[in-house]
């Protein structure tokens, strides 16, 4: 089974925020073949945090105050503008730190206007100091995104929609444009814990466990399953992505396990680098 490949661009510098540098960019990522293009976010750095960064033992991310981090639905409205066949996805929305109504309208714009290509990601982050900014709890940020989903969905599918929950309410109320798919916007939960397993099986199509080895990959997609088959769900449902593997044969146990996307980064200030990293990756180490 081949992999969907998909970009994330490495972050850094102002080369992300360069109209020009990102038009190159998401146009040679089609070229090349790759299925999918991904935007991370973060509303803002804090200029010193206490929070640990779950994805790197110094607990600090490699990002800065200089580094240029676009709003995600702005970014890929820029890069579908660029594209035809690109696959567009959010590696993730903090899903608690926006408003449901908003985010729903925000989210099927995009994927009208792209012609269904847009996969929603989302997460419910780590950075108190995020939360913090934006004056969001950052306890309970769990219960909200579940809800936060619940929310999308019911604008997404139904016309007119309501929802009566702890944090938002409204009746009988209409929200278009409508998402080209009738299940509404593919949605892709991030994380590795238990909470973002079960939210997975409930809510998603595609389930993106950061940061974890083949090993703990294999116990979190068993949970996957014994999840899907408690809400009477085939898990085949939910696709799973991971981060690029970095070996052979790590990418042949990932096969076995039904992986379906490895996500890469590259730098998009040089497309030559591009290619060749795209094309070294494919024969090196997926073996395509």
């Amino acid at each position: 089974m081949g992999f969907k490949l998909g970009v994330l661009p490495v972050l850094g510098g102002r080369g992300t925020a360069d109209p020009g540098v990102t038009a190159v960019f998401v146009r040679r990522i089609e070229e090349l073949g790759c299925e999918s293009v991904w935007a991370v976010e973060h509303l803002v750095v804090p200029e010193a945090y206490r929070s640990d960064y779950p994805y790197d033992p110094s607990g600090r991310m490699g990002l800065g105050p200089a580094d240029d981090i676009p709003d995600p639905l702005e970014w890929l409205t820029f890069a579908a503008a660029h594209t035809t066949r690109l696959v567009l996805g959010t590696a993730m929305l903090i899903l608690p730190l926006h408003h449901p109504v908003g985010l729903a309208k925000r989210l099927a714009t995009l994927d009208v206007l792209s012609g269904g290509r847009l996969i929603a990601g989302v997460g419910v982050g780590w950075l108190r100091e995020e939360y913090d900014a934006v004056g969001v709890p950052f306890a309970g940020r769990g219960r909200l995104a579940d809800e936060y989903l619940d929310v999308l969905r019911a604008l997404w599918t139904g016309s007119p929609a309501s929802h009566h929950g702890s944090a938002v309410r409204f009746d009988a109320v209409h929200s278009a444009p409508r998402p080209t798919r009738p299940g509404g916007v593919p949605v892709m939960v991030g994380g590795h814990s238990v909470a973002a397993v079960r939210r997975a099986a409930r809510f998603a199509t595609d389930f993106y466990p950061l940061g974890v080895d083949v090993p703990a990959l294999a116990r979190l997609l068993d949970r996957l399953r014994a999840e899907c088959a408690a809400l009477g769900r085939d898990p085949a449902e939910v696709a799973v992505t991971v981060r690029g593997p970095g070996t052979r044969s790590e990418a042949d146990a990932l096969r076995e396990l039904g992986v379906a996307r490895v996500v890469i980064r590259a730098d998009p200030r040089d497309p030559e680098l591009l290619a060749a990293t795209v094309d070294r990756y494919r024969h090196e180490v997926l073996g395509e």
